[in-house]
């Protein structure tokens, strides 16, 4: 499974990488890892929505529900576009950094936040 993940580099700039969470087999089907979740909370970005430079406040995966998606852009200039059906794992939780800023595409977006520990 592929999951986009923002984090701070030894540089203090947060950056993206593309991760492949591993299946495991189970009976008749494959999972992932399970990942201890606190709360999920969900989101609708209207259309023009940005927030600007912010770090994480927690791990959390951000998956994309519907909607043409946003815009994630870290701060050393990397952009990356999150249509429906993305993962986005940030671990950009560094407070003394500039972490990322995101920007709604096109009309309404609904997001899914899942914390992790």
């Amino acid at each position: 499974m592929q999951v986009v993940r923002i984090y701070t580099g030894d540089d203090g700039e947060s950056h993206f990488e593309e991760l492949d969470l591993p299946y495991e087999q189970m009976e008749a089907s494959e999972r992932t890892a399970v990942q201890n979740a606190e709360n999920i909370h969900f989101r609708r970005y209207q259309p023009g929505s940005f927030i600007d430079w912010h770090p994480t406040p927690r791990r959390q995966f951000i998956i994309t529900l519907s909607g043409p998606g946003y815009e994630v852009e870290t701060s050393d200039g990397s952009v990356a576009q999150l249509p429906p059906g993305s993962v986005l794992l940030l671990e950009d939780t560094d407070s003394t950094c500039r972490g990322h800023r995101a920007r709604a595409l096109g009309d309404e977006t609904l997001v899914m936040f899942v914390p992790i520990n």
